[in-house]
């Protein structure tokens, strides 16, 4: 199971630089919905607009859609708070950030989530 958690790591890893690379990408061709809605659909806190700047700035790009970025946020926060998806997402190991809390079925989706992280969680201890 070692091997199954650096496996894990390593891939993480890679999809990570990956986002840092498509995301800047994003901000260049002005399409903070994109931004947003990526942000969103990976369960991460709505970013602040110092930190929005802070990546407009590293992607050589002045301006900064704040109403864009939300709208997109907003969508990719409903898709990823789907109850229907939680156990999924606690089981590939992945942390939630509580994007879900303020949301009708955020208790369910908390329940759930955790249910699939313990499972991760006892798979990984396994050998």
């Amino acid at each position: 199971m070692l091997k199954k958690s650096g496996v894990l790591f390593l891939a993480a890893l890679m999809v990570g630089c990956a986002g840092i690379e498509d995301t800047t990408n994003l901000v260049q061709q002005g399409d903070w919905t994109a931004v947003g809605e990526r942000d969103g659909v990976r369960g991460l806190p709505s970013r602040s607009m110092s930190d929005l700047q802070a990546l407009a700035a590293k992607a050589g790009v002045d301006a900064v859609n704040v109403a864009e970025y939300e709208q997109g946020y907003n969508e990719g926060v409903d898709r990823y708070c789907d109850v229907n998806n939680a156990y999924e997402i606690g089981l590939s190991g992945m942390q939630y950030l509580g994007v879900c809390a303020n949301m009708e079925n955020g208790v369910r989706f908390e329940l759930e989530w955790q249910r699939g992280f313990e499972d991760f969680q006892s798979a990984d201890q396994t050998f």
